[in-house]
């Protein structure tokens, strides 16, 4: 049995496992079991764990484990140590995106670390300069209103990137505990996520609803979505003053695809001239045609430059029936739409159950990375929309036992708090129990493109 160094490396593993996939022609998931076995584990998250903590000692070990004893042992004898860089970054950092931790010892530690000197603006400059992951980014990455409000209370300041962050995610707690007047402008980014509730906030907030009608059509958000920005005073015949410019809403949503959105605006008095592109796309989402334009897309964000990426747009709709009369008609079935998720991506993310299978049975990718070799997969687009982007009429139970009989990988390793999917996980192998609560926040999430001229989250 080939034994792991003292200090084994998770990306070292991770290369070898993809390497395994290529030269096997295994999935993924398959080449990640058999090397944790190979290490005598019984499954990949219980060797991603122990490599996680072996070898780690001192001030980073403490900070990694979330050992409040030990940690308060070194601040003791070195105070300086609060504020001294470890392995390139602040120990608030290292402890708030590091750590494997229960919440409760990471929040422990932190105070530990604050009371002691620690920065709580600390953070480092990402995205080519254009923005900072703080103190407080990464601890609404962790989904903690208890340690972002601690981070807070010790004069942690509240900045836009983690408001940004923050709204990638479900629920409204965060969102108060961070808001500053201004950020309400941010109102777009909660709409490149399908949120009833977060979007009642910011309008709560003074968000302007005309300002994002546009955005919403474009992302396909639902007409539960749209009809909220309509009663908010959102202007059905306004021209778009931006990507698209001087589009109409009702142009746009012929233009995206969107039926339903279409026959809202529609019944609402929208009026609009449309065009030969907006009138090829309308006949597609009526099930008249299968001949889309050759044009570029109405907004930024697409992976393409052409027309494929409404595959995509169509699969998050659940138009199941218009998918398949375009894979059939010879799209590629892996077509990169927003983001650069694949329509499997998409329709995953928000419970198409039937589109699912038909992409799935089409041979959709199921083991592709949208972002990179470390971003979401199908499965992992899933999980991450079961809490963040719930479709009220989303199938997620149906939507991820279609994957998971499929063979789908995922990079996650702990229990999503939803019993009914965890279930499914323990008994297809992915997580050894649904004991623990809910783990980490998913790579979906973390990696979400917004769209817009912003870095992701």
């Amino acid at each position: 049995m080939p034994e792991l160094p003292p200090r084994p490396s998770l990306e070292y593993l991770r290369k070898q496992a993809k390497s395994r996939r290529r030269e096997r022609g295994i999935r993924l998931s398959e080449a990640q079991r058999q090397i944790a076995r190979e290490h005598g584990f019984a499954s990949w998250p219980k060797l991603v764990h122990y490599v996680q903590i072996s070898g780690l000692g001192g001030l980073e070990g403490a900070l990694v484990r979330a050992d409040s004893t030990s940690l308060s042992t070194l601040l003791r004898a070195d105070p300086a140590a609060a504020d001294t860089s470890v392995a390139g970054l602040a120990p608030l950092l290292v402890l708030l995106r590091r750590s494997i931790g229960s919440p409760a010892a990471i929040r422990d530690c932190a105070r530990l670390l604050l009371d002691a000197g620690a920065d709580p603006d600390s953070h480092t400059v990402e995205w080519g300069g254009e923005g900072r992951m703080s103190a407080l980014f990464a601890a609404v990455d962790r989904r903690d209103a208890g340690l972002v409000r601690l981070l807070i209370e010790c004069g942690a300041t509240r900045d836009e990137d983690a408001f940004y962050h923050a709204c990638e995610q479900s629920g409204t707690e965060l969102l108060d505990l961070l808001y500053q007047p201004g950020f309400e402008n941010l109102v777009a980014h909660k709409l490149d996520f399908e949120d009833a509730d977060g979007l009642r906030w910011f309008l709560d907030h003074g968000a302007d609803a005309g300002s994002c009608l546009h955005h919403a059509i474009v992302r396909g958000r639902s007409t539960e979505i749209l009809t909220m920005l309509l009663d908010a005073g959102a202007d059905v015949n306004q021209p778009w003053d931006r990507w698209d410019v001087g589009r109409r809403p009702l142009a746009l949503a012929a233009r995206s695809g969107h039926l339903a959105a279409y026959d809202l605006l529609a019944s609402r008095g929208a009026t609009a001239d449309l065009d030969a592109v907006d009138a090829a796309v309308l006949a597609v989402a009526r099930g008249e045609s299968v001949q889309l334009p050759d044009a570029r897309p109405p907004a930024v964000g697409m992976a393409t430059r052409d027309y494929g990426w409404i595959l995509g747009q169509f699969a998050l709709l659940g138009r199941t029936e218009i998918v398949q009369a375009l894979v059939d008609d010879g799209m590629d079935v892996d077509s990169r739409g927003w983001s650069n998720f694949t329509p499997l991506d998409q329709a995953a993310m928000h419970g198409r159950t039937e589109t699912a299978r038909l992409l799935i049975e089409r041979g959709a990718d199921l083991e592709d990375c949208a972002f990179d070799d470390d971003g979401p997969t199908p499965l992992d687009c899933a999980l991450w929309g079961l809490r963040n982007n719930r479709a009220h009429d989303g199938d997620y139970i149906g939507t991820v036992e279609a994957l998971l009989s499929a063979g789908a990988p995922t990079f996650h390793t702990s229990p999503t708090g939803d019993e009914s999917i965890d279930r499914l996980l323990v008994a297809h192998g992915v997580i050894a129990s649904a004991e623990h609560g809910a783990g980490a926040e998913l790579r979906a999430g973390a990696k979400h493109s917004a769209g817009e001229d912003r870095p992701a989250g």
